[in-house]
């Protein structure tokens, strides 16, 4: 048996995030899974929640990767797919996400700011939180049991939401949940 110096060890743990990467992009999301359909309101179960929030479907680079890869994939550090702007969410919403993501494992960001107009065509209330950037919906790619309870131990959270298909919706409003 040899045993090998503890530089070689620090120096695989070191690039063992890298190697997860690499290896998840080689591997084909359907490796060690069940074919999905491939429209994503099937996938996603987007027949659970209503026309509202319908845009939230996008394809994520999350949804490509291997779900025994993304269980796998170190906890501790955020994983963040934004198909929304980002620049103008809210440092205490992105550092909530970033916690969110360390704990329960990468996430995609669908929905920040909107237009009045785009609001009014995913049947967003009047005064959306959308509207100025203060709100995120988003998904998590991990186990999220115990996120709800999670989120609204959470200060910095208002507005709180869990739709059926899995989306998750925050706030910087008052304190509330519907």
């Amino acid at each position: 048996m040899t045993i090998q110096p503890l530089r070689s060890v620090a120096f695989r743990a070191k690039f063992l995030p890298f190697a997860l990467t690499v290896l998840a992009l080689a591997l084909p999301a359907d490796a060690g899974t069940l074919p999905e359909p491939s429209n994503p309101q099937e996938r996603v179960g987007a027949h659970l929640f209503d026309e509202e929030h319908a845009h939230l479907l996008n394809d994520s680079v999350f949804d490509k990767i291997s779900p025994l890869v993304l269980a796998a994939m170190p906890r501790g550090k955020a994983y963040i797919d934004y198909k929304a702007p980002s620049k103008c969410i809210p440092e205490q919403l992105k550092n909530v996400l970033n916690r969110v993501s360390a704990k329960y494992g990468p996430l995609t960001v669908n929905s920040t700011v909107r237009s009045r107009s785009r609001n009014r065509s995913v049947g967003g209330r009047d005064k959306s939180y959308h509207l100025n950037c203060q709100a995120v919906d988003f998904r998590v790619h991990g186990k999220a049991s115990g996120l709800m309870q999670h989120l609204s131990g959470i200060k910095e959270v208002g507005g709180l939401k869990r739709y059926p298909a899995g989306y998750y919706h925050i706030d910087t409003g008052p304190r509330r949940s519907w």
